[in-house]
């Protein structure tokens, strides 16, 4: 490959013929494929040309800094590079490491190229994220998986949950298929079944470590914070924003995972900028005037029934039918009792290794877990090998369970839950008089809804959560059902 020709190298070349090589596109393409940030700044001062690392460290959109004074760069990093400013003026070197708001490490250095006259002729930036070099060299070398090694020789895929059997095997499968092809996933199922274990071990199988997986758990961001949290604001966006920005969670599983835990809790009005970032690979700061471009694999689960939330108008259709293009069911382990024996072995070698003399479980004690239904799936499993290696020393009895009802439930079946508001199925009339009014009918028994769901939850705030309206529709509807009574 032969890029322009400059007649009497770098070293003597001008201003015009540094804008020909970084006009040429190859050249940008093997700039934006170099990890570090790279940035060139011409001798009068002006940012000549920046790499897509330099735009991720930075958090500053490239084409609102190339062409203009360093001194912009400086103001709109979010790092702290001051010193830039006085190095550039004297044409001197800088090797320094720097913190950004969140702790991370990243190396700055600076070089200085000059023409045969002393001249300053081009001023190089170059960035480096420490962690990401950290990683490396935690691992001493290659990546086993990388290397062609099996899986099971990497000493991580020790910590990874067992997977056995034909049914969970092909939900791995199909999932590592729809990743390599860019689709995004939905896990469904009970609480405590594995979902945020399964998506780890997706993104750990699926490319290499060092790309980050951003867990979010979209129930407990409160709405309020919801879109600042999620999507990041620029400096001065709000009262009390912080003064350099913020990068929001969505732009930090740039270039690995983002998984969406609880998905169907995201807020009705925050659900329409999500579609945004699922659509198009974009997303768009508060209080930003342009949206930047990200590259990331979407995981998304839940316990809740989506469908039902979209009938009731609680969350959006088309948000649904784009995150679920590939969806994985996760069966409960009651329905999994092949899955009980090698997890009981998992966690309880687990427990072992953090203390001092092993412990084992008696045949009775061992029976009683193997047959307990688990209705807390493999997080309560877990957390009953916990609390025996505990509370027991060396041997664990069934005396040693940790509640009355783990022995107690082995032997009633296991009943369905109770359909919620079970009571409140209208009463139909043998006969409708002529006076009847569908709509005083409906008015009436909405209004019993409401009232029920008040008392059951104990505040029209919990209320409305249950009912999945907002709360100024509780409160309206409470007081034409509380006037029409006075009245």
């Amino acid at each position: 490959m032969k890029f322009v020709n400059l007649p009497e190298g770098l070293a003597s070349s001008s201003n015009a013929d540094l804008e020909l090589l970084f006009a040429d596109e190859r050249w940008r393409t093997l700039g934006d494929m170099i990890p570090d940030g790279l940035i060139l700044v011409d001798r009068l001062g002006t940012v000549r040309y920046m790499n897509s690392a330099a735009e991720s460290i930075n958090e500053v959109a490239r084409a609102s800094i190339v062409g203009r004074p360093l001194g912009s760069f400086v103001k709109q990093s979010r790092l702290n590079c001051a010193d830039l400013l006085d190095a550039f003026a004297r044409g001197g070197r800088i090797n320094k490491v720097v913190t950004d708001a969140e702790g991370r490490g990243y190396a700055f250095a600076t070089r200085c190229h000059r023409q045969w006259n002393g001249e300053t002729n081009c001023f190089l930036i170059i960035q480096r994220n420490l962690m990401v070099l950290a990683r490396i060299a935690s691992r001493g070398g290659a990546d086993p998986a990388l290397a062609g090694a099996p899986i099971a020789d990497n000493p991580a895929a020790e910590r990874e949950p067992v997977i056995i059997g034909d049914a969970t095997t092909s939900i791995l499968t199909r999932g590592l298929r729809a990743i390599a092809m860019g689709s995004r996933l939905l896990m469904l199922g009970e609480s405590g079944v594995g979902k945020t274990e399964l998506a780890r071990l997706l993104h750990r199988r699926s490319g290499p470590p060092e790309r980050p997986f951003v867990h979010v758990n979209c129930g407990s961001i409160p709405e309020s914070l919801f879109e600042s949290e999620m999507f990041g604001y620029e400096r001065g966006s709000f009262t009390g924003a912080s003064t350099r920005g913020k990068k929001g969670l969505i732009e930090a599983a740039d270039g690995g995972t983002l998984f969406l835990d609880e998905v169907g809790e995201i807020p009705l009005q925050c659900q329409a900028k999500m579609l945004q970032v699922l659509e198009e690979g974009v997303i768009q700061r508060v209080g930003a005037t342009a949206p930047r471009r990200l590259g990331l694999q979407v995981i998304a689960a839940t316990n809740r029934d989506l469908r039902g939330l979209v009938e009731q108008g609680c969350f959006r259709r088309d948000l649904f039918y784009r995150l679920s293009v590939i969806t994985l069911h996760l069966p409960p382990l009651r329905e999994r009792p092949e899955l009980i024996a090698p997890l009981l072995e998992r966690f309880l070698a687990d427990a072992n290794r953090r203390r001092a003399t092993p412990l084992k479980l008696d045949p009775a004690c061992r029976r009683r877990l193997e047959q307990y239904p688990y209705p807390g799936n493999i997080r309560e499993m877990q957390n009953i090998v916990e609390h025996l290696a505990v509370v027991c020393d060396h041997l664990a009895a069934e005396t040693d369970l940790p509640f009355d009802e783990l022995v107690r439930t082995l032997d009633p079946p296991m009943l369905p839950a109770a359909a919620p508001c079970q009571e409140l199925e209208p009463e139909l009339p043998a006969a409708f008089p002529s006076s009847f009014d569908l709509r005083d009918a409906v008015r009436k028994y909405e209004s019993r809804l409401i009232e029920v769901a008040i008392k059951r939850t104990g505040s029209k705030r919990k209320a409305a959560e249950l009912l999945c309206v907002d709360i100024a529709t509780v409160v309206r509807k409470s007081k034409v059902a509380t006037s029409e009574l006075e009245s």
